[in-house]
């Protein structure tokens, strides 16, 4: 029989559901994908309108060789930039709302309001007053998104408190080594964790603002598919959407995070 002093002595044993390293995720997401998968087939055996599975994914690679990454690559500048200028703004907004007094105020105010606002109704507004412009597709997503941002930084700015900036004021830091050294590392994991947010947010956007206000992007290809009423390209360019989502997120914003947080060390 094992004694207490041996057990504490080894320390606690490795849970196989800790924190990203068990394999129980695999499997979880390969059961998620597998009976997507069995329901895609089963909804096409039951009705006519839904393609059967083996026919779309045969068609998917002439499907990605017939020139959409024009569409593809339009959509994705217009959600970088368009999240870029929701950030900034979110950071803005957040720095003055934490700071107090009469425009913190209104600004909480224009926050609240823009949380209320159905993106479709934005999409619609920003159509009419912009007509068919790229001006009118940023405009949707940094109204739609920059609430989020700044809801994520404030918390951020208001979990800071005091005993950073006093420490940053006894050792002299200065106003740049202060935001360097103390203010930006506080502040990144809420950064992060709103940019990866806002990303999949962003894309629903966009793609909601291209039915309704250009002329090109993913959006712009689903209104063709669904006006011609092919199913088969509607549905390739779902595959699409969603691969593109999921590959940007992996592939992309988790390893970013996981660079600029790596100065926290591993805690999983």
């Amino acid at each position: 029989m094992t004694s207490p002093a041996a057990v504490l002595e080894a320390g606690p044993r490795p849970r196989w559901w800790g924190a990203g390293r068990h394999p129980t995720t695999a499997v979880a997401g390969a059961l998620g994908l597998a009976a997507f998968a069995v329901l895609w087939w089963w909804g096409s055996e039951r009705t006519r309108f839904i393609p059967p599975i083996g026919e779309t994914l045969a068609a998917y690679p002439a499907f990605l060789a017939s020139g959409i990454w024009g569409d593809i690559g339009a959509s994705a500048v217009r959600v970088v930039l368009a999240l870029a200028t929701a950030v900034a703004l979110g950071a803005v907004a957040a720095w003055v709302i934490v700071r107090g007094g009469f425009w913190a105020r209104v600004v909480s105010r224009y926050v609240d309001l823009a949380l209320g606002l159905p993106s479709v109704l934005v999409a619609l507004l920003a159509l009419m007053v912009f007509k068919r412009s790229e001006a009118g597709v940023f405009l949707v997503v940094a109204v739609a998104c920059f609430p989020f941002v700044a809801i994520s930084l404030r918390q951020g700015l208001a979990a800071m408190g005091h005993q950073l900036a006093d420490m940053a004021s006894v050792y002299r830091f200065g106003t740049v080594r202060s935001v360097r050294h103390v203010l930006l590392p506080h502040l990144v994991p809420y950064a992060m964790s709103s940019v990866r947010n806002e990303y999949a947010h962003a894309w629903r956007v966009v793609v909601l603002a291209e039915i309704f206000a250009v002329n090109s992007g993913v959006g712009h290809r689903f209104t063709q598919a669904f006006d011609r009423f092919l199913i088969d390209e509607l549905v390739l360019w779902l595959i699409t959407f969603i691969v593109l989502l999921l590959g940007s997120e992996y592939l992309v914003l988790r390893p970013l995070e996981k660079f600029a947080l790596r100065w926290r060390g591993d805690r999983s």
